[in-house]
Formats: structure tokens, C-alpha cells, sequence
């Protein structure tokens, strides 16, 4: 019997590659659904967004610069960063504030803009006043706006195809804001970082309860779906379906994709000729030495590293032949 929710072959691309997350959250035609989906995840009222450059430069030559996977400002100036993370990265969240710190800066950019375009107004208006004809008595005068370090807010959403935290196995969602230590209080919501770890969000359909969790349902799912369930029915998730169908898509951006999809197959492959390289060395060595604590010794390091990886724990129980225990303690 076919079982409706396993296609064949690939219907639809895989979202967590490059090509797959940009299709999805870079096109200026899918800014209603982004719109949406950011409203529900941020509990915002968002009515647009504008795309902005995705590379930011540093203030001087050699300084490191920033490339957003994607870069919005909405209606109301607040900044929007939306990162995709394939794998464990060291001092991700120091990038993460890395990142924010350009678009912060970028505000004051802005704002000297802005207080340029109004002293060029109060020139004007001064220039008028001189000819002192009845033209322009009534005219009113420009009102000044005085330098202030006031930002708009800043949101850094970032979806991790990897497991960033193990102590909390339930918990998916990271909200991350300036907060008093003492009083455990918000002290400002001026940057908000989120963290979605897409393995561990679990939750069946009928669980999902806002469009936010039902849209990273569709993201965890999608790829190995012959149809949306009639449950999804709403127009959201029919334009990300079609968005994301394979056939939809033109001969060059099918090559892209496939070329993306290629790449980090071999990146994955290396990785995994890496680590059993790295089982071999540490057996090798506790051989060698003719001590257990040896090959004990480099299991433990290739655990880790696969730790570092985002590899599940039953998986690397199973390369290891570690105990739960064991893992959870590196």
C-alpha cells in the first residue's frame, strides 16, 4: 500500500540547504508569508518589510564584515537578521551578537541621514523667511530633531539544524534578551535573539497550536511529504508548498539547488571519514600503549567531536559503544 506522506522520489527541496532557506525566507514575493510567519514566531504586528543589503562591512578595511542570510527592516525601523545554521560552530552566539552589532550600527547611519535631510529643510525655511513675503509668514518652522542614542529594536532569529543545547532535550526554543541577574527582570528588549533547534522540535500537527510551530512543522516535514494535511490547508502553507516543489522550479535554479545539495553531501561524507579516521587513531594508540585508559581515551574525543557536530545521542552510543552516562558527562 502507498503511504500518502512518502513520495517516490523528492517532491519538495530540502529547506535546511542554502538554496532551499533562501527560496523560502529571501524572496521579496514571499514577504506575506515571512510577514506572517515573523509575526506569529515574535509576537509582533508587522504589516512590512523592506530587504536590505545582506553583507555589511566593517568601519575600517581590515575589519571583519557580516553576511546575513537574510536582512529586513520593517514598517516601523526594527531590524530583522534570520541566520540558518547547518552545524555545531564554536562561539556561534558571540557571531550571533557579531551580527546584531551592524545592525544597530547601521541606525545611526539612518539617523545622521535623517538629521541631514532636516537641517537641509531649516535651511530652506530660513532662506524663505528672508524674502519676508506674506507667502511665507504662515509657514511653520521645521521642527529639529536633536541626536539621541535611541535603537530600534534589533531581532537575530536563528534555525539550527543541529542540537545546540542537551541539558533541556523538551526545550526548542530560545528567547534570549538583556536581564537584571538579581531581580531575573528584563532590563531591555532592545536586541532579542531566537533559537529554534529544529531536531528537537517534536511536536505532532494537532500540537502545534500557533502558525509559527505549524510552519516549522512544514520545514521539519516538508521533504518527505507527498501532500500537505488537509489540516494546513490555509493559504500560508499552500504558497510555502509551492515555494518549495521541486517541479516549480526553473532549470537554473534546479542545478542550483542540486549543486548546493551536492556540496553538502560531500561535506557531510568528509566529516563522517573524519571521525571514523578519528575512532581508528584513539583504538590504535590504546593498542599501542597497551593501556585501556588510551583507547578509552580517544573514544572519548571522537564522542565529543561528534557532540560538537549536533549528532543525536543514540548515534553516538552507537559509533562509540559509550553509555548515556558517559556522553552526557564530556
Amino acid at each position: 500500500m502507498k503511504n500518502e506522506y512518502f513520495p517516490p522520489k523528492e517532491k519538495f527541496i530540502n529547506p535546511y540547504t542554502d538554496e532551499g532557506f533562501k527560496r523560502i525566507f529571501g524572496s521579496e514575493i514571499n514577504k506575506d508569508m515571512i510577514i506572517r510567519f515573523l509575526n506569529s514566531l515574535l509576537n509582533e504586528t508587522i504589516t512590512d518589510i523592506t530587504f536590505r543589503n545582506v553583507e555589511a562591512l566593517g568601519m575600517c578595511r581590515n575589519d571583519r564584515r557580516a553576511v546575513f542570510d537574510i536582512f529586513c527592516e520593517t514598517d516601523k525601523h526594527e531590524m530583522i537578521i534570520v541566520e540558518m545554521q547547518k552545524s555545531s560552530q564554536k562561539y556561534f552566539s558571540d557571531r550571533v551578537l557579531y551580527y546584531a552589532s551592524f545592525a544597530i550600527q547601521q541606525q545611526a547611519s539612518y539617523a545622521k541621514e535623517q538629521l541631514e535631510h532636516e537641517l537641509e529643510e531649516l535651511t530652506a525655511w530660513e532662506k524663505s523667511r528672508e524674502g519676508n513675503s506674506e507667502e511665507n509668514c504662515g509657514k511653520t518652522v521645521p521642527k529639529r530633531l536633536r541626536w539621541n542614542y535611541a535603537v530600534n529594536r534589533v531581532y537575530v532569529v536563528c534555525v539550527l539544524n543541529y542540537i545546540m543545547d542537551r541539558k533541556h532535550p523538551e526545550k526548542y526554543r530560545w528567547d534570549v534578551i538583556r536581564m537584571d541577574r538579581e531581580l531575573k527582570e528584563p532590563f531591555s528588549d532592545t536586541l532579542t535573539e531566537v533559537y529554534l533547534e529544529m531536531p528537537k522540535f517534536r511536536l505532532a500537527l494537532s500540537q502545534c497550536d500557533t502558525l509559527y510551530k505549524k510552519f516549522l512543522f512544514v520545514l521539519n516535514n516538508i521533504e518527505i511529504m507527498e501532500r500537505l494535511p488537509k489540516e494546513l490547508n490555509e493559504q500560508i502553507f499552500q504558497k510555502l508548498k509551492s515555494i518549495v516543489e521541486i517541479e516549480r522550479m526553473t532549470p537554473d535554479e534546479r542545478l542550483a539547488y542540486e549543486l548546493s545539495l551536492s556540496t553538502e553531501r560531500d561535506l557531510y561524507a568528509c566529516m563522517e571519514t573524519k571521525l571514523e579516521e578519528g575512532i581508528e587513531i584513539g583504538m590504535e594508540k590504546g593498542l599501542k600503549e597497551g593501556k585501556a585508559e588510551g583507547l578509552v581515551e580517544g573514544v572519548r574525543s571522537v564522542a565529543t567531536r561528534l557532540k560538537g557536530l549536533g549528532m543525536d545521542l543514540q548515534s553516538i552510543i552507537q559509533v562509540t559503544g559509550l553509555s548515556e552516562a558517559e556522553i552526557q558527562a564530556l
